[in-house]
């Protein structure tokens, strides 16, 4: 299986780093950083759709200087559109926007932050090279997955930014630092010669290129900005700490090479459940991930006020979901694929769909109903089907989503909460859980190598509600936006 045999590569390289003694750093656990700061930020959500511009920041608060991954994955099944590196001088911060283009988005910078490739002043556009072509069967980087090819779908999904490592080389380290607003000299990280790997022989200014181990510090914001609607959707990134595998020198790149990406995390994490700690083991990294941000319930609030004509949608991303879901045509005999814990089905068109439980309230704890989406997926039920699926409330449509759903509700304004704890259902091959172990049937649920059972999706997101006052001033129109952060709880079994 694919998703294996790159688990094995780089499991291969970290044994030999460590054989050979190259980082020595105390054993750690990857964590969700409850302050905002970390090796990793996951955004949740970007989109240049309902003319709206996507601005985006991150920061470096520490006195060392890093290299970075930033990597652009659009929504439907998080096929890469856009990444590249990104150095980091101490302290310095590097912002940049999402904007529409005529056929699909693109990232611009006025940032003279240094980049690998360099950004062209006149942006770059966003590709579809990776979900184009003809489909291909499994857990794949690229190829065709059964949706649609067209550079429309690079309009929405979300990001990541990955520390690689710490740089120590003084030459290069003053290369990137700014003078009078400005890096000294770009070139030296973006000669096609730079190496930072921990194989590098490469020197530079008398010293090895090499970068040391992550150190994190890094936080972050973004925004969406509806320019004519007058709308500022901020928020944080979510922050996951001690990345990196322990004794792994670092995890730098080349541009041009997808990696890192969340699959090189450390195989153990730990995290907060009822106030006591979860410690749990893994067999790969993009599970150390799902376990930290496994929910089985999902709580927020709506608004649909009449008066001043206001919609709530809700984003719901799945960063993980890439690594565990297989294309599958189900015109292809037989099914050779296979799906992994906690996903239950596989992808084609219309998405791979999560079945969800939904429960909602006024705000007077009267009349509690549940309901589906609208309209039903395929066999009926209620489901999520995209890595990003964006949920709206009485089609309000806040975000102009192409990958959203529908949630009617008879009330204007309440609360509602989303339930992830299907079971049971049938899927060809089975699913591989998190210990290795295959089931006959799929469940939303992840068991580690030590037996802890977490239930639920891995999820991050967060609401977005309008307002429009129509009588501001006379004759004025004023229009308002918020946003809100999901409230989750969590269910874990231990062994």
């Amino acid at each position: 299986m694919q998703k294996f045999k790159r688990k094995s590569l780089y499991l291969a390289l970290v044994a030999a780093v460590s054989s050979v003694g190259i980082a020595n750093t105390a054993s750690a656990a990857v964590n969700v950083n409850s302050n905002g700061l970390g090796e990793v930020l996951i955004y949740p959500y970007y989109t240049t759709r309902a003319g709206m511009d996507t601005y985006l920041s991150v920061v470096n608060t520490t006195n060392s200087s890093k290299a970075v991954k930033v990597r652009f994955t659009e929504g439907k099944n998080s096929r890469e559109v856009l990444d590249f590196n990104l150095y980091l001088s101490p302290n310095d911060m590097w912002t940049a926007a999402v904007v529409n283009t005529t056929n699909g988005a693109k990232l611009v910078t006025a940032d003279k932050s240094c980049t690998a490739p360099q950004i062209p002043a006149n942006g770059k556009e966003f590709v579809n090279f990776a979900f184009s072509g003809a489909a291909l069967e499994g857990i794949q980087q690229s190829g065709g997955d059964g949706e649609t090819q067209s550079l429309d779908r690079t309009r929405e999904g979300y990001f990541e930014i990955i520390e690689m490592g710490t740089i120590t080389n003084t030459a290069i380290n003053a290369a990137i630092t700014h003078v009078n607003g400005v890096p000294a000299n770009c070139a030296v990280v973006q000669a096609a010669t730079m190496n930072m790997g921990v194989g590098s022989a490469l020197v530079v200014g008398g010293q090895s290129a090499i970068a040391n181990p992550s150190t994190g510090g890094l936080a972050g914001t973004a925004s969406l900005i509806g320019v004519a609607a007058g709308t500022d959707f901020g928020y944080d990134p979510v922050a996951l700490d001690a990345f990196a595998p322990n004794n792994v020198q670092n995890i730098w790149n080349a541009p041009g090479s997808i990696f890192p990406d969340l699959t090189f995390a450390n195989t153990t994490s730990v995290i907060f459940n009822h106030g006591s700690p979860v410690t749990s083991t893994w067999l790969s990294g993009d599970a150390t991930v799902s376990a930290l941000l496994m929910h089985n319930n999902i709580i927020n609030e709506y608004v649909l006020d009449n008066a001043t004509l206001s919609g709530t949608d809700w984003v719901i991303t799945m960063p993980t979901k890439r690594y565990n879901v297989p294309v599958h045509n189900p015109a292809v005999s037989p099914d050779t694929t296979q799906l992994f814990s906690p996903f239950t089905h596989k992808f084609w068109l219309n998405g791979a769909c999560e079945p969800v439980g939904l429960s909602y309230w006024d705000r007077e704890e009267g009349n509690v109903s549940i309901v589906d989406f609208s309209p039903p997926a395929p066999g009926g039920g209620t489901s999520l089907c995209w890595e990003t699926t964006i949920v709206t409330f009485n089609n309000s449509h806040v975000l102009g989503s192409v990958n959203e759903v529908n949630v009617p509700v008879n009330f204007e304004n309440g609360w509602l909460r989303m339930a992830f704890n299907a079971t049971g259902i049938s899927v060809t091959n089975g699913q591989v859980d998190g210990n290795n172990v295959t089931h006959g049937t799929a469940s939303q649920s992840l068991t580690s190598v030590d037996g802890d059972t977490y239930i639920g999706l891995p999820t991050v997101g967060f609401m977005v509600q309008d307002f429009i006052n129509q009588n501001a001033a006379p004759g004025v129109m004023a229009t308002y936006g918020g946003n809100f952060n999901h409230k989750y709880t969590t269910s874990i079994s231990e062994d």
